[in-house]
């Protein structure tokens, strides 16, 4: 099912129909999770030894689980940490003196979100104190979102020359308005994943990783590039024109975990040539597996 790198091949050279990771490597089986407290779950068996310093563990609920506080921990756990990891993103893409003021802003967002990732790993939380938990982590998204559509604009008009896409504030803004609506929704009761909702966020969301990806390869690797392109391509027509059943996209979401992960390995053993960050790979990577996780509950 993985992709994989061929020993005595060309290693930027693509394979999608075998699963040879084996037990040397340091990218994990597709599906997996940590375990934060009773209501969380490993999915598709033992989580991996985390060896390599890029791959991190996905935070995911109990698949029946329709318990507000267990779906608040899980989705804030997982998507607190991608926030921080956003900033951590824009600092990094954020280089010299004429960018320090937003390098700043983007420095302390970044301690932000790392505070309450610790945060909501720690807290007690059940039906009394979770909509005021919430409600407190929403307000600190809140400011987020507004620092990064401005950012967008400033880059859209070339008041900031950062070598952050504008397409990439907006992308990020987007995933900050994800977690306020889940949250609030969290907080009044409502457990469910509407099926239209989450196919609308994720394909848009899987489209942009593909022509983020498509762009962050070297020029040579034109194979995966390509592919990249035609993933793309893909979930912006989905995106437009949603099918009438969750299969065809659970398909499309299965297939990019596959490329992502092989993507990954590829970049972490040096087999891929690359401007994609590791833990961007692994960013994106994560993203996916919950993604796929949501269209599981999606009705």
């Amino acid at each position: 099912m993985f992709s994989h790198f061929s020993e005595g091949e060309i290693m930027n050279e693509l394979r999608v129909n075998e699963n040879v990771l084996d037990q040397n490597s340091k990218v994990p089986p597709r599906e997996f999770a940590s375990l934060v407290g009773n209501p969380l779950v490993g999915v598709g068996g033992q989580a991996p030894k985390l060896e390599d310093r890029w791959v991190k563990p996905v935070i995911l609920p109990k698949l029946d689980s329709n318990d507000p506080v267990a779906l608040s921990i899980a989705e804030g756990t997982f998507w607190n940490e991608q926030m921080m990891e956003h900033a951590q993103f824009f600092i990094m893409l954020m280089p010299g003196a004429e960018l320090a003021s937003p390098r700043r802003e983007a420095e302390t967002f970044q301690q932000t979100f790392a505070s309450q990732l610790e945060k909501t790993r720690t807290a007690n939380l059940d039906l009394d104190n979770l909509a005021a938990f919430n409600h407190a982590n929403i307000e600190m998204l809140k400011p987020y979102v507004d620092w990064q559509r401005r950012l967008s604009e400033e880059q859209a008009s070339g008041k900031l020359m950062s070598l952050v896409w504008s397409t990439f504030f907006d992308h990020t803004a987007l995933e900050t308005e994800h977690l306020c609506a889940r949250l609030e929704q969290f907080s009044r009761g409502d457990t469910s994943t509407g099926l239209s909702e989450t196919a609308w966020f994720w394909t848009q969301i899987m489209g942009e990783h593909s022509d983020f990806i498509a762009h962050l390869l070297d020029p040579q690797e034109h194979d995966l590039i390509m592919k990249a392109m035609r993933t793309a391509e893909g979930f912006h027509k989905t995106h437009d024109h949603p099918p009438s059943s969750k299969d065809p996209l659970t398909t499309m979401v299965d297939e990019i975990i596959d490329f992502k992960t092989a993507t990954e390995k590829g970049i972490i053993m040096g087999k891929i040539k690359s401007i994609l960050h590791p833990t961007l790979a692994d960013h994106v990577r994560r993203e996916a597996i919950k993604a796929a996780d949501d269209l599981k509950r999606a009705a």
